[in-house]
């Protein structure tokens, strides 16, 4: 009967795991934009607008250079800063990661459900992606203070504005 589970299946145990693996793809995922979004900004800003960018050129460019492939922005990136650059090769990295997250998971690791020292490993290696998106986010917002403020920027101008930024995301 094809609905029959034996006692020792690993149905149940399977389903969960699918389940806590999802969640953590969606964390790790979302992170993964924000690391799209900020690089996006940061390689509008700093390599392709004037010295002193309005405020509509930087949007303009950041549409133009937020339709590429993380990739390829990443790419267009390590041209920037130079192929050997620590930054570029935790971008390399990040590209890597991302494209097992997104689109090799399922195909190359499926067989890691079934026992938990693999499953753990691939929640870890999961985890770890997530960890490095917070950080490059966090490396990149730096970035983009250090250069706004080498235009001449105060930096507190720069806090106000972030500060207002995450009251708005917040409502409060």
């Amino acid at each position: 009967h094809l609905n029959y589970v034996s006692p020792m299946s690993l149905r149940p145990i399977i389903a969960e795991r699918v389940e806590r693996l999802c969640a953590q793809m969606g964390t790790a995922l979302y992170q993964a934009q924000g690391v799209e979004e900020i690089l996006a900004k940061y390689y509008s800003i700093a390599f392709k607008l004037s010295y002193s960018p309005t405020l509509e050129e930087i949007n303009e460019e950041f549409d133009r250079s937020f339709s590429h492939t993380a990739g390829r922005l990443v790419g267009l990136l390590r041209n920037a800063r130079g192929a050997n650059d620590p930054v570029a090769k935790r971008l390399s990295a990040f590209v890597d990661e991302r494209a097992w997250l997104v689109h090799k998971l399922r195909r190359t690791d499926y067989l890691s459900l079934r026992e938990e020292p693999s499953f753990l490993a691939v929640m870890h290696r999961v985890s770890q992606f997530e960890t490095e998106c917070e950080q490059l986010i966090a490396l990149f917002h730096n970035l983009l203070t250090e250069y706004f403020i080498g235009l001449g920027t105060p930096r507190e101008l720069i806090e106000q504005e972030q500060a207002k930024a995450l009251r708005d995301i917040y409502g409060e």
